[in-house]
């Protein structure tokens, strides 16, 4: 299967003193044979600049087949809407999850919960599956008990894991130390070193694409937001 991958808004981890800029990596994954998928979906800042990029591809939302949510934190997933006529998927634990977050999480959304539960989403309990041949889901928790990450070897060979916030930044990849822990079994390291094993190239939630080469982890340009203030 000849599966390809398109980051339609890149992640960042921009914040300011009190707050953040922080996009979450919008991916588009394309097959031949197979409609559209769409991993994440960001959220209302992003919502532009995610329709603008689906155009420039010949795109529209309606087109999409499948969105792939990692899990249920309003900057990846507030755009759902957007996607009336795609199949959803996501955790049945990051459902059952988002429905009474802990404490300290106050990054999960009420109407983004209700918006699903109007919807027939499959809901994916085990740990591993297929979304279809040769893209497969695994279970990815740390950040949030029920993550999700999808993975596949792309025309040249590579491995290619689209991590969510199962792995935000390189420093994440490579201190194995995951910020913003919401799982009460903290995987976070146990996910992070599987990513870390089986992937040639990561596209992680808050950060630009990561290449394995000879020296280490590698990625092409720094995360650029322009700002126009009035």
């Amino acid at each position: 299967m000849n599966i390809r991958h398109h980051t339609l808004v890149e992640g960042n981890s921009l914040s300011f003193k009190g707050g953040f800029f922080g996009f979450s990596a919008i991916v588009l994954i394309e097959a031949d044979g197979q409609a559209p998928v769409l991993f994440d979906c960001g959220h209302h800042s992003t919502r532009l600049l995610l329709t603008d990029a689906l155009q420039a591809r010949g795109l529209k939302p309606a087109d999409i087949g499948t969105v792939f949510l990692s899990h249920l934190h309003f900057d990846h997933a507030n755009n759902i809407d957007l996607f009336p006529d795609a199949r959803f998927m996501l955790g049945a634990s990051e459902m059952q999850y988002a429905q009474a977050p802990a404490e300290d999480d106050p990054f999960c959304s009420i109407g983004t919960n209700h918006y699903l539960s109007t919807r027939n989403v499959e809901r994916l309990d085990n740990e591993e599956g297929e979304v279809f041949p040769g893209l497969y889901y695994r279970h990815a928790p740390g950040h949030t008990p029920g993550s999700y990450l999808l993975h596949f070897t792309n025309p040249q060979g590579e491995r290619v894991v689209l991590a969510g916030d199962a792995c935000k930044t390189y420093r994440e990849l490579v201190t194995r130390e995951s910020g913003h822990i919401f799982d009460p079994q903290n995987r976070a390291e146990q996910t992070l070193q599987w990513i870390a094993t089986h992937a040639d190239v990561i596209v992680p939630g808050h950060h630009p694409e990561l290449r394995r080469s000879d020296n280490g982890w590698i990625w092409d340009e720094p995360s650029r937001l322009e700002l126009i203030v009035r």
